[in-house]
């Protein structure tokens, strides 16, 4: 579905997203920005490529090149076992440090996630509690004749809410 073809809450909705995601982006250390770049740049297709390519040169220089022209890592190529090394400590690193600022990022978005559900569960129990009055002034039955309805209509009591949540939890 093309973007012009959504509402206009929805276009606005996924703007103020984007501009949340580029301010947690820019938020990051030099660093984090950097490891961001390694992260995505190591994680491509490109650098499968272009290491599979680079190491097997290394190997064809090394064992196979022609006759009178010297090798600098002869056969079982502990220099490049020693780069390898290197290399996947390096991107460990960069790969944990990118992990952290992931994890960050979600934290971030789930505690916007609750903040939002929490307001929305404030703000339906109070037009649920208007509409109850509304229609006792107009003679008409309330919602809250209804049993569900009626408990809809009382705040949410989060913190026993999240206690039944982890005693379900534990119990299943």
């Amino acid at each position: 579905m093309p973007f012009e073809s959504l509402s206009a809450p929805a276009k606005k909705n996924i703007k103020a997203i984007a501009r949340v995601e580029q301010a947690l982006a820019r938020r990051g250390s030099p660093v984090e920005q950097v490891g961001d770049w390694v992260a995505r740049f190591f994680g491509s297709q490109w650098f499968i490529a272009a290491h599979a390519a680079a190491i097997a040169a290394w190997v064809w220089w090394n064992a196979r090149r022609p006759s009178g022209v010297p090798g600098f890592d002869p056969y079982p190529f502990p220099l490049l076992g020693l780069v390898v090394g290197v290399e996947f400590i390096v991107l460990t690193a960069f790969v944990l440090m990118n992990q952290a600022a992931q994890a960050r990022r979600q934290e971030h978005w789930g505690h916007l996630a609750l903040q939002v559900g929490l307001l929305t569960e404030q703000e339906m129990t109070k037009t649920l509690q208007a509409l109850d009055l509304v229609c006792r002034k107009l003679g008409v039955e309330p919602p809250s004749a209804d049993p569900e309805a009626g408990e809809l209509a009382r705040p949410t009591q989060v913190a026993a809410l999240a206690e039944e949540i982890e005693k379900a939890r534990e119990a299943g």
